[in-house]
């Protein structure tokens, strides 16, 4: 697996060389975001099998190049499809390339396949179109469901400022107006003809008024080599990335149908040194970025440093959230690391061992395993990697699982100075966690409020709702804190250190961290599951850390828990480059009281570091 640029998009070549590769399309948003284990394996399955494989990210998402904001989004997806299948001929000698897309990377690969077709010696051998997006305005309306149905069910008491001028907010990722309406637009069922002569259809919702199969039927009228199958795992795969499945059957049927053209390549001319040497590095705003790997090799990770060489001092770690890779939820360590290097401040986007694009990341995953020893020790590989380039200050940034990772990665290593941790749910991980772990808990408060609407009374009624689940929930969490305050009178009565409860170790940890004069940051929504953790572990009026004085926990009304809508993002934003420039001042006035010379280094002013608008939903 090798990182490539090509015109501004990142991605991964998969293989060597081979007769026939296999180029794969991307689904878009969050729907990349919930499989990319799933591409990432298909990948590693298709190269084993012996063809060479393309993956990468469009432009304006993943790790390439741009924003959201592009208006002509589809037009430069497609040509970038193009560009990566010219790139895949010529790094690994292919002669055929067959285009898999899956959703609406497949119409995608439908229009690059169209494009490529007026050349003969650039056309698709063939196509791979999984659960394809065959109509766009049904899609855009399936988007518009998911993402309302997330509203009302995840932050019931957040009163979300809808996408404005025809835009759709989807989760944490934003089509602008000119995208929805060009989506909109398409319909592969009025394309002229198919663009190859053989395609593959894996349906995710067979039946008889299934619109994959009538594309298929229409196709295989055209003379046009057509296999139609079922596509069972679908749901199992497209779902939030730490509950998320790997395709086992249909991956199988996808590489019996390429398995034909996996001959060898044939030997290629020599045509001496390549003209440009192949770089990984990628500029962006405000700096570049290039790929690193760590901790002996085990761990991958995108390193983003400001353009202009400056001293090292303080540098920012994101560790993965829940099973997401190093991009993050609506590219939000992507945003943050290009926003910090042009302030000066280096990034770390990071994907642990069994996550992303790590070299041996699991094909399974569980959420036990996201919270278990080795993560941490991952992170703390990185802060020690960070520290050996010279970084003189490490701020971890994390949320939910990534802020326990922080959490404990600052525990265990002496080499951080700074935490930013939004929405963290637990302290410390116990076995009795492992029984829990799955269960899409809310907060009282949520649960108060989903309450206050008569539509949940109707789903409870219908079965829509499963009642005890909730009961089951809410009576665990009644006997934990029973046995909490148990355990805490005990070790008072006996007059020992009450490190054993989680609170005990809550306390313990915050007062460890405040000695060590480690600044920590935590950010909670109002109605958010881990505030009520917290107000446990530290008492309703957070009473144990009043006397921290680098301790400080800030309740925020419009933090959603994964930091799906952009106020959310901004305000997290905003928090982590005010603690970043806390830290830069610092080493500055430390540099000035040594330097021989009498003026200090100039500190950044408030205009250079504000962060308005980086995550605004008009202005991303």
């Amino acid at each position: 697996m090798k990182r490539v640029i090509l015109h501004g998009c990142a991605g991964w070549l998969h293989g060597e060389t081979g007769r026939t590769g296999v180029v794969l399309c991307a689904p878009g948003g969050h729907e990349a975001m919930w499989s990319h284990r799933a591409w990432r394996h298909l990948a590693d399955d298709i190269a084993a099998a012996g063809l060479p494989v393309l993956r990468f990210d469009y432009p304006g998402s993943g790790d390439s190049g741009g924003g959201d904001d592009d208006p002509r989004f589809v037009e430069q997806a497609v040509a970038s499809i193009v560009a990566a299948a010219a790139r895949l001929r010529e790094l690994a000698g292919v002669e055929r390339i067959v285009l898999c897309g899956l959703r609406l990377g497949a119409t995608l690969a439908v229009l690059a396949a169209e494009a490529m077709a007026t050349h003969r010696s650039t056309a698709a051998a063939g196509l791979i179109l999984l659960a394809p997006a065959t109509n766009g305005r049904t899609y855009l309306r399936e988007l518009r469901a998911l993402h309302g149905n997330w509203l009302s069910r995840a932050i019931p008491d957040l009163a979300a400022a809808p996408a404005q001028d025809g835009a759709q907010q989807v989760l944490a990722f934003r089509l602008v107006p000119e995208t929805v309406a060009r989506i909109g637009a398409l319909n592969l069922a009025h394309r002229q003809a198919c663009p190859a002569p053989r395609v593959l259809l894996l349906d995710a919702w067979p039946g008889a008024a299934s619109a994959v199969a009538s594309l298929a039927a229409s196709y295989q009228a055209a003379g046009v080599q057509v296999e139609l199958g079922g596509f069972d795992e679908y749901p199992a795969m497209m779902q939030s990335a730490e509950y998320a499945t790997v395709p086992e059957r249909a991956w199988r049927r996808l590489l019996d149908w390429l398995r034909p053209g996996a001959a060898p390549a044939r030997p290629r001319p020599h045509r001496g040194e390549p003209r440009v040497r192949q770089t990984q590095r990628l500029q962006v705003d405000g700096g570049f970025e290039q790929p690193v790997w760590l901790g002996g090799g085990r761990l991958f990770g995108i390193l983003c440093a400001p353009r202009e060489r400056l001293p090292a001092g303080t540098a920012v770690i994101f560790p993965n959230t829940g099973g997401n890779h190093h991009v993050g939820d609506g590219r939000i360590f992507v945003t943050l690391s290009r926003q910090l290097a042009s302030l000066g401040v280096a990034a770390l986007r990071l994907d642990v061992a069994a996550l992303g694009d790590s070299p041996a990341a699991a094909r399974q995953m569980s959420i036990p395993s996201i919270y278990s020893p080795q993560p941490c020790a991952d992170v703390c590989a990185a802060v020690e990697w960070m520290r050996a380039r010279g970084f003189r200050r490490i701020v971890l940034a994390g949320v939910c699982s990534g802020a326990y990772l922080s959490l404990h990665a600052a525990l265990a290593n002496a080499g951080v100075n700074g935490l930013v941790m939004a929405n963290l749910v637990k302290f410390r991980w116990d076995l009795a966690d492992d029984a829990s772990a799955g269960s899409k808990l809310q907060s009282m408060r949520g649960y108060l409020v989903a309450a206050r609407k008569p539509e949940n009374w109707q789903r409870l009624l219908s079965g829509e709702i499963r009642a005890w689940p909730i009961v089951s929930s809410l009576a665990g969490r009644v006997a934990r804190r029973a046995a909490e305050r148990h355990a805490r009178l005990m070790a008072r009565l006996r007059g020992a250190a009450d490190i054993a409860t989680v609170s005990g170790f809550a306390c313990h940890a915050m007062g460890e961290l405040n000695r060590r004069g480690v600044y920590t940051d935590f950010l909670y929504g109002t109605g958010d599951l881990g505030l009520e953790e917290a107000a446990f572990c530290f008492g309703g009026d957070m009473k144990a850390l009043g006397e921290l004085e680098r301790v400080k926990l800030h309740t925020l009304p419009c933090l959603d828990h994964s930091l799906f809508l952009p106020e959310s993002r901004q305000a997290f934003a905003e928090f982590l480059v005010r603690h970043v420039m806390r830290h830069e001042a610092e080493l500055a006035a430390d540099t000035a009281a040594t330097d021989e010379s009498p003026q200090a280094p100039p500190l950044a002013s408030e205009p250079a570091y504000r962060t308005v608008g980086l995550f605004n939903s008009a202005n991303p």
